[in-house]
């Protein structure tokens, strides 16, 4: 199963960086419909494997290359198929999202949006598939293609997370309603500059512009799925949002390079150390959030602008955030 699972997540880091260009147009927008490798994959008849691949290699040459698999690499992709601990994911993965209508109405809306305040973006042509649960990624966006792993939004109950080993907080948002809003996070890395800083404001504000990117393009989006915090945690940082920011400031961390700061309030896991354990981890990208809110609230500036700006200091002196809450 790993050895199956390593190659197709080859296929799809190898050949996304060699995707058609000539398939970057209208005709291939998210409007037009999905393209669901999994179903046209896993519905081959294994007994004619090889024409099968053949047939829909034209709409799959992101994650079949440029030219089809060698003998090799058809043999490992039927295994791929075949196995049963695959074929187990995929089957759940159609009973769990037996059409995507959901999603594309969620994606063409926000996508409107997305080209309103980015003229002359392109529209990425969309797909999802089975990722054989490669958590870290669970969505791709590479040479205006978007891919999701349907598989790593099974749902919070999904027995199978939990047998791999994931803890809670990560199962928790490996459900549907966090798609849209984990494609738009993505998209949003490919419009801003790469920062190479380790000093903890600039880390915040990093994160507090993705989550305003979704929240500009998912305006009915809840800040908990933009957060990726249950109800209590959200309310809990709205509550101790002064005693957060002051921790920071008394402590000397806001401009501090030291691993530990960055552990503390930027990094995933059951709640943020030195507070109490109802307290959600990753409490400075809530912070950095509420900082670029504030900086839009009191400027001019537009979101294109906004994610360009490298001057993590003068969006928080232009913001006048200060929190009051106790």
């Amino acid at each position: 199963m790993i050895r199956t699972i390593s190659f197709l997540l080859l296929l799809v880091s190898l050949a996304a960086c060699d995707t058609n260009k000539s398939s970057n147009n209208k005709n291939n927008q998210a409007s037009d419909g999905i393209r669901r490798y999994e179903v046209d994959l896993f519905n081959i008849d294994t007994s004619h494997f090889e024409k099968g691949v053949e047939e829909i290699y034209p709409n799959y040459k992101v994650f079949l290359g440029s030219s089809l698999p060698d003998k090799g690499g058809m043999q490992q992709l039927r295994d791929f198929v075949t196995d049963p601990a695959i074929r187990e994911i995929y089957d759940y993965t159609m009973k769990r999202f037996p059409n995507l209508d959901n999603i594309k109405s969620g994606l063409d809306a926000a996508f409107k949006i997305y080209e309103r305040e980015f003229p002359g973006a392109v529209i990425p042509v969309v797909y999802t598939y089975i990722s054989g649960f490669d958590i870290r990624m669970p969505i791709k966006y590479a040479d205006s293609t978007l891919i999701i792993g349907l598989d790593l939004y099974l749902g919070s109950d999904y027995e199978t997370y939990l047998e791999l080993g994931h803890p809670v907080y990560i199962t928790n948002r490996l459900s549907p309603e966090y798609i849209i809003s984990d494609c738009f996070k993505e998209i949003c890395w490919s419009q801003m500059p790469e920062i190479t800083s380790n000093v903890l404001l600039d880390a915040m504000i990093e994160q507090g512009k993705l989550i305003y990117f979704a929240e500009v393009i998912l305006p009915d989006e809840k800040p908990e799925i933009l957060m990726k915090y249950t109800a209590e945690q959200l309310k809990w940082v709205n509550e101790n949002e002064k005693n957060l920011w002051s921790f920071i400031i008394e402590n000397q961390l806001l401009y501090s390079t030291d691993a530990k700061a960055i552990t503390m309030f930027m990094t995933d896991g059951p709640f943020t150390s030195g507070f109490s354990d109802q307290s959600p981890s990753r409490t400075g990208h809530w912070l950095g959030w509420q900082i670029v809110r504030n900086y839009m609230k009191n400027n001019k500036v537009t979101l294109k602008e906004l994610l360009e700006d490298t001057d993590s200091q003068k969006i928080l002196q232009q913001s006048g955030y200060k929190p009051t809450r106790d």
